[in-house]
């Protein structure tokens, strides 16, 4: 028994749980706040995905989306050390549409956008087509940008 417990002592130690390894941080949702969510009347346009990261970008497409609108020149004002844009428009659209960025989550590896696209029901009668428009600010990340789409309907109510 007493040339046992050496033998037992030794295997206890070699069992010990290994040391954890460091994970990959968990995918989070970032707060953001929006800057600009409407539909632009008689604006015509493509469809637009944009992470914006620098001042040069955003007034450009601050530029383009304001086009024929009663937007101010100047963009809102945005802090690129620290925060970036998103933005998203639809194409032109017949009437009744919206455009709307849901959440911004952060994975390992990228940013997911998850974006909803509602253009108007079938059964819409309009006078006057539209670019429906959303544009986000958030804290600065540098990666990737994915956008997931969903299309959804807007009622002509």
């Amino acid at each position: 028994m007493i040339r046992l417990l050496p033998v037992l002592l030794l295997a206890a130690a070699c069992s010990s749980p290994a040391p954890a390894r460091e994970s990959a941080p968990a995918a989070a949702d970032l707060p953001f706040e929006t800057l600009l969510q409407r539909s632009i009347p008689g604006q015509s346009g493509p469809s637009h995905r944009e992470v914006i990261h620098d001042q040069q970008a955003w007034q450009k497409a601050w530029t383009e989306i304001r086009e024929g609108s009663d937007l101010p020149a100047e963009p809102p004002k945005v802090d690129f050390d620290r925060q970036m844009v998103i933005l998203a428009a639809m194409e032109t659209q017949s009437c009744v549409s919206r455009v709307t960025l849901r959440t911004v989550t952060r994975t390992a590896d990228a940013l997911v956008v998850d974006l909803l696209e509602a253009p108007p029901a079938p059964n819409c009668i309009c006078i006057t087509a539209e670019r429906p428009i959303h544009v986000i600010r958030l804290e600065r990340v540098d990666l990737p940008a994915r956008f997931e789409v969903e299309r959804g309907v807007t009622s002509c109510g």
